[in-house]
């Protein structure tokens, strides 16, 4: 943690060496984030960048006696939601979308692509089911419950009180539990 006080403190100072570090550091979670929210890997690539680009250009803003992720992730999350409003805007306008086929190896899998192929699944439902929460909720339930950030975080990141973070979190599990629910029948439930 002070290494990485050190690197905000030399990118303050304009340090280009020490903000490639810093990105180092925090683009995978940054990445995670932005494809939680957003659900697409391509456009996470791009929110991601671009939360990078803004770091750079207010990290001088930042107070050091605060702390560093939930302001850093606050940027993130901004950039996502904003995505999802234009790409919802943008829907709205085209009022059609195709949707993307999905793919599938044939052939015999070693235990390396199965576990690909499990992953991908996984992402795939999780999209589908999410695509149910509104982006509030979405960006409250990757944060709280997929990145583990403390909900007093999570509100900080989202600019909201930490009571709405947790009904946000509440209402995404009722939505996602429903949608399971009726997906997956045979898994049982009440």
């Amino acid at each position: 943690m002070s290494d990485e006080r050190a690197l905000i403190r030399r990118c303050k100072q304009g340090d280009e060496s020490a903000f490639a570090a810093l990105v180092e550091l925090k683009r995978e979670k940054i990445f995670r984030i932005a494809l939680n929210i957003v659900g697409d890997a391509d456009d996470a690539k791009d929110i991601a960048q671009l939360a990078f680009v803004r770091l750079w250009q207010s990290i001088a803003s930042f107070k050091e006696s605060a702390r560093f992720d939930p302001w850093f992730i606050r940027i993130a999350v901004n950039l996502s939601l904003d995505h999802l409003r234009r790409r919802k805007r943008d829907a709205a306008l085209v009022s059609a979308s195709a949707p993307v086929p999905a793919g599938s190896a044939p052939g015999p899998m070693g235990s390396a692509q199965e576990a690909s192929v499990y992953r991908a699944e996984i992402r795939r439902v999780f999209d589908d089911a999410a695509r149910r929460l509104t982006a509030q909720q979405r960006a409250a339930f990757t944060l709280r419950e997929i990145e583990g950030l403390s909900t007093e975080d999570t509100a900080h990141a989202m600019g909201v009180r930490p009571s709405t973070v947790r009904n946000h979190v509440l209402q995404a599990r009722r939505v996602l539990q429903e949608y399971l629910r009726r997906r997956f029948p045979e898994l049982g439930g009440e």
